[in-house]
């Protein structure tokens, strides 16, 4: 039977309020978890499970961003005035610089995005899923809706989702509610549309601090209450003062050979 698309559409309103039943019944899954040929169709239909889109760019992203600087736009001017006025020597000179100093400065980009990438697969959190009926570890990442998930005291919610099982299960929810006092969570749905009132919901980023209990993954990724957050920040995220800095200085230069 094939997953219902609510599942895959944006984060569900007030999933907590659902009986687990009725949840399971809609992400077609079971309290013994989800198949792995299952788990991988999905994975690759919805994505990883990651709270921030991949800050990688293309190349040709690369380039286009540094020659909108306005110091490279005045440099490939005079390239490009240097080659009409048949001054092939400057035209050479600037063009190598500019050259370089873009090569260069990729170059290094590249190498400290591979370093991140590596250090980020070095820590990678990792949760008990049970696949195939069996309990196995693997990196969040992989989780998908409707995996089923063991939490134990000092484990990191991977994704947002409600409790299938509670047994003195206490999360510290300050990451998402502010609140420092324990959450106790039990099975029970609830009616509230608040996330911070619902007893039975567990929500990405949050930590287990007591007891021990299984949880149904709902939403995963962006489409969680974290991901939406840190999406939101992203979207808003200023420019550095050293950035600004540079650009307003780029503007003077520019604007004092245009004078």
């Amino acid at each position: 039977m094939p997953l219902k698309p609510p599942a895959y559409g944006p984060a569900v309103e007030a999933f907590w309020r659902e009986p687990a039943d009725a949840l399971l019944c809609r992400l077609d899954t079971q309290r013994c978890g989800l198949r792995q040929q299952e788990a991988e169709k999905r994975l690759a239909r919805i994505g990883p499970n990651l709270a921030e889109p991949s800050g990688t760019r293309s190349i040709l992203q690369k380039i286009v961003h540094r020659l909108v600087n306005p110091l490279i736009a005045i440099l490939i001017v005079a390239a490009a005035v240097s080659g009409f006025s048949g001054d092939l020597a400057s035209f050479v000179i600037i063009t190598l610089v500019v050259g370089l100093s873009l090569t260069l400065d990729i170059v290094q980009e590249h190498r400290a995005e591979v370093a991140a990438d590596a250090l980020r697969r070095s820590v990678a959190i990792q949760a008990d899923v049970i696949r195939d009926g069996a309990i196995v570890a693997l990196p969040v990442s992989e989780l998908v809706p409707g995996d089923v998930v063991e939490l134990r005291t000092g484990d990191l919610v991977p994704a947002d989702g409600v409790a299938l099982m509670a047994r003195n299960f206490q999360l510290n929810e300050a990451l998402m509610t502010g609140e420092p006092f324990p959450a106790a969570k039990t099975t029970e749905p609830c009616v509230t549309s608040q996330p911070a009132e619902a007893s039975n919901a567990l929500f990405a980023g949050t930590s287990v601090v007591g007891g021990n209990g299984v949880m149904l993954v709902v939403e995963t990724g962006r489409r969680t209450r974290f991901g939406m957050i840190s999406a939101e920040l992203l979207a808003n995220d200023p420019p550095s003062a050293l950035e600004q800095g540079v650009q307003k200085l780029g503007l003077l230069i520019l604007k004092l050979t245009l004078f």
